[in-house]
């Protein structure tokens, strides 16, 4: 058999009366609201609903059951012996006076219950990792906050990492998956249709896309061992959508006279304004060679691309002047977080492509779209952004003396 043959042979052989790949299509092309509303790789989503879940004081007619399930599942899988509550007490304990804060002290979700003096910290990580020993700096607040009660700290993860404060208990999502669909198995009569719904479409989705242990991965691997010559040559052959993109990006800076490219990358794309490369913003260190504070970012990604403007790694006084100034003009600049970043701040940020924006377009079509926003972004965000810097005199003045 010629090796042409025997290509097209391996591709017929993926395509034709392939149960595995059938039920593969039939489960991807299964609605789900969390993914319609793109809360998959989010984790304040998660987190908010988990927060719902969790309340006992929410409309989802679970009463305390969650919370005291996951709980009494944390603590029976810990070797911590400084835990001055066991399963048992949260079972006989009535934890409906519970209440659930999201994001004090930057916590992401904090458990309160006062009549058992038991306090619960669940940091929550999708796509994150752990940054400046935030769980240590966590369980010192609530030390300080509630030095008597009981305390439960828990570290949520896709697949249960280890957290780097051994008062943490690690918890993965298949503890939230298999605790929801027990949940759902035993009290579906008694749950409203819709709260019924809403969890078994949170929990199908972490098995689609957050935990491993799925139906899909599963299947995936199955069909992968399978037909491995037909997928690796189709994979050879895929259109390059991201690189792409990434072409089309650098050329639409370059055809600016305005801006100059910086440092790229794929996934980064990166760019100054000429005008503000003076003295007092070319002294960053640790970002890109051309030693610039303040740069514009694409970040391109296969099923996302934003413009960033980002303050990054230099002189603390000037950062903290740039991220003040951001600060006092909303808009025309987007703050990410109340307080400027170790290294990085984001002070602007514009949406241009979703995931849905990819489907059923050509390169011809994406290009198009690509190219409205960026001019709507040039002629609006960009012009009040370079306006306001323009005006600054302490970010011009050192370099005409120097002049």
């Amino acid at each position: 058999m010629s090796e042409k043959t025997s290509d097209q042979a391996a591709l017929e052989a993926l395509v034709v009366e392939n149960p595995d790949l059938e039920r593969l299509e039939t489960l991807l092309e299964q609605f789900n609201i969390f993914e319609a509303l793109e809360a998959v790789h989010v984790e304040v989503r998660h987190s908010a609903f988990l927060s719902y879940l969790l309340s006992p004081s929410e409309n989802h007619g679970l009463g305390d059951l969650f919370v005291k399930q996951l709980l009494k599942r944390a603590l029976s899988t810990t070797v911590q012996q400084s835990y001055t509550i066991t399963p048992i007490d949260l079972d006989v304990w009535d934890l409906n006076n519970l209440i659930v804060l999201r994001e004090w002290q930057n916590i992401d979700l904090l458990l309160i219950d006062e009549v058992n003096k038991l306090v619960v910290v669940v940091e929550n990580k999708i796509n994150s990792e752990e940054h400046s020993d935030q769980l240590s700096r966590y369980r010192q607040i609530i030390l300080q906050h509630y030095p008597d009660w009981h305390k439960i700290y828990l570290f949520l993860s896709p697949e249960g990492d280890l957290p780097s404060d051994e008062s943490y208990i690690p918890v993965d999502y298949i503890a939230i998956c298999e605790l929801l669909e027990q949940i759902v198995a035993n009290r579906s009569s008694s749950i409203g249709p819709d709260v019924l719904m809403a969890i078994q479409q949170y929990t199908r989705m972490l098995r689609r896309h957050i935990v491993s242990e799925s139906e899909i991965t599963e299947l995936c691997q199955k069909i992968y061992r399978k037909h491995k010559k037909a997928l690796d040559m189709i994979f050879d052959y895929r259109p390059d959508l991201q690189g792409s993109i990434w072409e089309l990006l650098e050329t639409m800076i370059k055809e600016q006279d305005e801006l100059v490219l910086d440092h790229s990358s794929k996934s980064y794309i990166r760019f100054g304004v000429k005008e503000w490369d003076t003295t007092i913003l070319l002294q960053g260190e640790g970002w890109t060679r051309s030693g610039r504070i303040l740069l514009f970012e694409f970040q391109n990604f296969s099923d996302k691309l934003s413009l960033y403007l980002t303050i990054g790694p230099g002189p603390i006084d000037t950062r903290n002047k740039l991220f003040e100034l951001a600060k006092e003009h909303k808009p025309p600049f987007k703050i990410a977080f109340r307080t400027l970043g170790k290294y990085w701040s984001t002070i602007d940020k514009y949406p241009i492509l979703e995931a849905s924006s990819y489907e059923g377009l050509t390169m011809e079509e994406i290009e198009a779209d690509i190219r409205k926003k960026w001019k709507q972004y040039l002629e609006h965000n960009f012009v009040d952004i370079n306006t306001i810097i323009k005006r600054q005199k302490w970010i011009f003045e050192a370099s005409k003396d120097k002049t």
